[in-house]
């Protein structure tokens, strides 16, 4: 197949090709050789130059000297084979290549197999040809001793018997400033460093470019580490390849395919060559199909063309496996079967003490890439992962998972001792690195029944009330409260913590767990102040007012008897939830406790909790409509709190007050608002954020679906004051579009949940006359 852009020289023969002395001559006359000094190199005569000179003008169409070198720099650009594929997303690669190859003369592509390494060079080498010809020598199936061969055939040199053929490499590179693209070192990399050293002291000139998953090691090496194509966002170069790749066949995705393509891109963590096989697998089994089975394993990445190691991702990964060595291949083993990114702590703790060594090799293999963060983390590719897999038994991988469970309990453990007095950016940044981790590490447990459980889900849910919830970790710990061979044996302080991290979800649950603390509370003053408090917090947020005080007033007694100034604080901002709610309904008296809540937080050390209670004391405010102008100061200093903190969770809180009072200049807007409580799995700030965009949709009909979402929530929270929020708002907006029936339906959900005085109250002016006349209201 031609390059693109390149065509036949006028004149010249079709169908004839140069023998090897004739490409020998035609190299040397790119060099500006005359024809004495060609003939002085190739030990042959002036005149049998001259005759293979006439030979080539024939063949090339070149009616000069000049014509001949232009047709030289022809032929050599057409080495530089590209695909017809579009190249898509590389192109500030392509520039930080050309800076790195502007700066120094040697340069290594590394990265794991089929990240696009020698996508990028063939690029950088068509696109800078004018300024630097380039000559491309492949040494995939090269043996070390055939390394300067190829690139001596590669200038067209002709290898003369006792010649020191490196010496003529040397010198044909010293005439141009080429760039010599050495593409797959890896197997050959000693010999490459040895041709290196040579060309680049004898060719001053000549720029070197390879690939290779392993640097060469020359200290006159600079690597280059591509990594796979970006994932997030819109504009992901990932999602772009995919979606070029899927309308070169003629099919332009919709924006269902598009959704698919994000999900694909993201499970194949971006690697350009699985992206290539899934698009051209997808021809096949269509989007969803392919998605759900890459979802399970990526066995369906395979193709029958082109044949060697980029044929699938199985070849391709088993061409640097083989290179392995016995200790490099057990330690990846180990690393693979962790479900998550790891620094050396963590990798020593799985495999064995000083293992950094192994790292190391292991990231010079591409085998490893790094993950960011402080300790450095690194990972396996999701692709490359499955591999290893794949050749670790099924002892190793259990073992590895159960240290590492065994780790982060204890790593976890320690860190929450201080959590309620630690608000600072590095626990925040501790927070945010252990809390998938002991997420991850939790649900391993849970399934293989390890008494890790346990711990692990008590220290989560202080993670996620104190820094920040995330809905993963959310079901994780209400996984593990359902649980019955979890919870068997937990004390009431657990049972405590793990239905406080629940509350945002499941309130059946915390129900539950508070049933389980009662009972097992006995006469020890610090569980029963433990299992009152969980009681006390059940029945606040269920809206059973007067039980939520009398259980609150028995743990803040106790909690006085032992000295214990945070549970005193967390008893006052519980009994002002229970006086916020429709049973109560006493805004001022809860503004009251949210208040003396502060004040008790502050005396702890607690400042995450100080404003906490602020943000509970400005909605309130806010939804009251009794100190607007307060809660709106409330609101600013607690946006101002958890931007300084990094606290996202208190900074939804905070934007969701603003938005409630109708401020402009809110911290977030609903978009923003619903997508973070999502993440969060805060489903209660996640129903207020539906109402708000209910309340502000253009019409009754446009605001069904988010209240219709709202109830279901509500619904699947056991949230009874959120539902009955709901179904009033509900009932009213399906009155307002002229469907009675369906307003009916809603008041009588709200009869049975709220009782018949609060569906009178929330029954739409007129329904009573519709429905004695029986008609359905426009």
């Amino acid at each position: 197949m031609r390059r693109r852009g390149f065509a036949p020289r006028l004149g010249a023969v079709p169908g004839q090709t140069l023998t090897p002395r004739e490409s020998a001559i035609l190299a040397a006359v790119e060099r500006r050789l005359s024809n004495p000094e060609i003939a002085s190199e190739l030990f042959i005569s002036v005149r049998t130059v001259e005759s293979h000179i006439a030979s080539l003008r024939r063949k090339l169409g070149a009616e000069s000297r000049a014509e001949l070198i232009a047709a030289a720099g022809e032929r050599r650009e057409a080495s530089v084979r590209l695909p017809d594929t579009r190249f898509v997303g590389r192109e500030d690669e392509l520039d930080a290549l050309a800076a790195l190859v502007d700066a120094h003369r040697c340069v290594s592509i590394t990265g794991p197999g089929g990240v696009g390494k020698t996508r990028l060079a063939l690029e950088f080498a068509n696109r800078h040809r004018s300024e630097r010809p380039p000559i491309v020598v492949e040494l995939e199936h090269a043996e070390p001793d055939d390394v300067v061969p190829r690139i001596a055939r590669a200038l067209g040199l002709e290898a003369v018997p006792g010649g020191d053929v490196l010496a003529s490499v040397a010198f044909a590179l010293s005439a141009h400033p080429y760039l010599l693209v050495l593409d797959n070192i890896d197997r050959v990399g000693s010999a490459v460093q040895a041709a290196a050293r040579r060309i680049l002291r004898d060719a001053p000139q000549a720029r070197l470019l390879g690939t290779t998953r392993t640097p060469f090691g020359d200290p006159a090496e600079h690597v280059y580490a591509l990594g796979p194509l970006s994932v997030e966002g819109a504009d992901a170069a990932a999602l772009a390849m995919f979606l070029d790749r899927l309308a070169a066949r003629g099919e332009p995705p919709t924006a269902a395919d598009r959704a698919l393509a994000e999900r694909i891109c993201a499970r194949l963590d971006g690697l350009p060559l699985a992206i290539e096989l899934a698009a051209s697998v997808s021809r096949y089994l269509g989007l969803e199909e392919l998605a759900d089975r890459l979802d399970r394993d990526f066995a369906a990445l395979d193709r029958a063309a082109p044949a060697g190691r980029h044929r699938t991702l199985e070849t391709t990964f088993e061409w640097t496996w083989d290179l392995l060595a016995d200790d490099e291949k057990e330690v990846l083993c180990r690393l693979a079967a962790l479900p998550r990114t790891f620094d050396v702590e963590l990798a020593a703790a799985v495999t064995q003490p000083g293992v950094e060594g192994v790292l190391m090799r292991l990231l010079d293999h591409s085998m490893l890439v790094p993950a960011g963060g402080s300790p450095r983390r690194f990972r396996l590719l999701a692709v490359l992962r499955e591999f290893v897999r794949a050749r670790t038994d099924a002892a190793t991988i259990r073992e590895v998972l159960e240290r590492h469970a065994v780790y982060h309990a204890d790593v976890a453990a320690h860190f929450v001792q201080r959590a309620r007095v630690d608000d600072s950016h590095e626990a925040m940044r501790i927070s945010e690195r252990l809390c998938p981790e002991v997420n991850a590490a939790l649900r391993w447990a849970i399934a293989s029944r390890h008494p890790a459980a346990l711990p692990l889900a008590a220290t989560l849910s202080v993670g996620i009330e104190q820094y920040g919830s995330d809905v993963d970790s959310v079901r994780s710990v209400a996984m593990a409260a359902r649980d019955e061979r979890v919870v068997a044996d937990a004390d009431a302080a657990q049972l405590l913590v793990m239905g406080a991290g629940i509350a945002y979800l499941d309130l059946p649950l915390v129900d539950d767990l508070a049933t389980r603390a009662l009972a097992r509370a006995g006469d020890d003053a610090a569980s029963r102040r433990d299992a009152h408090h969980l009681a006390g917090l059940a029945d606040a947020y269920r809206d059973r007012g007067p039980e939520a005080l009398a259980n609150l007033a028995e743990a803040e007694r106790l909690a006085r008897e032992l000295g214990d100034e945070w549970s005193i604080a967390s008893v006052r901002q519980f009994r002002g939830i229970a006086l916020r709610g429709a049973a109560l309904d006493d805004p001022a008296a809860a503004i009251a406790e949210f208040g003396a809540a502060m004040d008790a937080f502050a005396l702890a050390g607690d400042a995450m909790h100080v404003n906490n209670a602020r943000y509970m004391m400005a909605s309130v405010a806010a939804q009251s409509g009794l100190e607007p102008e307060r809660a709106a100061e409330w609101a600013a200093e607690c946006v101002d709190y958890a931007t300084t903190a990094g606290n996202t969770h208190e900074l939804a809180h905070a934007a969701l007050v603003q938005q409630q009072l109708g401020a402009t200049d809110a911290a977030m807007d609903l978009d923003e608002l619903e997508a973070s409580f999502r993440r969060l799995g805060d489903v209660r700030c996640l129903t207020r954020t539906l109402f708000l965009e209910a309340d502000r949709a253009p019409s009754a009909i446009a605001s069904l679906p988010r209240l219709e979402e709202a109830l279901a929530i509500a619904d699947e929270a056991g949230d009874r004051g959120h539902q009955a929020a709901a179904l009033t708002r509900l009932a009213a907006a399906h009155w307002a579009n002229g469907d009675a029936t369906r307003a009916r339906t809603a008041l009588g959900r709200l009869e049975a949940i709220a009782g018949p005085e609060a569906a009178a109250a929330a029954r739409p002016d007129g329904m009573a006359v519709a429905a004695e006349v029986g008609t359905r209201v426009p």
